[in-house]
């Protein structure tokens, strides 16, 4: 049986609980007030750890590599968890959403990215991180 694995830099991984999922932004931005109508659901799927874990690489990213980095992570973690959790014709029509999601963020995500940052156009993607199966810790 196949085992769904997403992408996050290690931090993420190192902190996560259940209150982080909880308490992030989700998906859309706060700046534009997009978070309020931008869902956290492609047809009833959730997609929200997707979210999560692309605005935790906006906080912590660094240059304009970064940014580009976690534009695409953030599509592959979503093409992950739809091809995992849809049928065909679901899958499809999550895909398609799912390219509607990446464009808005890799083509008007600058802002939200380099808030309160001093702009660093360097290529270099500065995170480290893994592929791992998302399992709720407790807080200790």
């Amino acid at each position: 049986m196949k085992e769904l694995k997403l992408y996050a830099p290690n931090e993420f991984w190192a902190q996560l609980s259940i209150d982080d999922l909880q308490n992030c932004n989700g998906c859309g931005s706060e700046l534009d007030g997009s978070n309020r109508i931008v869902p956290d659901t492609m047809w009833g799927l959730n997609i929200r750890i997707c979210c999560c874990i692309h605005d935790d690489m906006y906080t912590r990213g660094v240059t304009l590599g970064d940014k580009l980095f976690a534009d695409a992570v953030f599509l592959m973690n979503l093409a992950s968890v739809i091809i995992y959790e849809s049928s065909t014709l679901m899958k499809a029509l999550r895909l398609y959403r799912a390219a509607t999601y990446y464009t808005a963020v890799a083509t008007a995500g600058d802002g939200s990215f380099f808030h309160g940052k001093t702009p660093d156009l360097r290529m270099t993607i500065t995170f480290r991180g893994s592929f791992q199966k998302l399992t709720k810790k407790e807080n200790t």
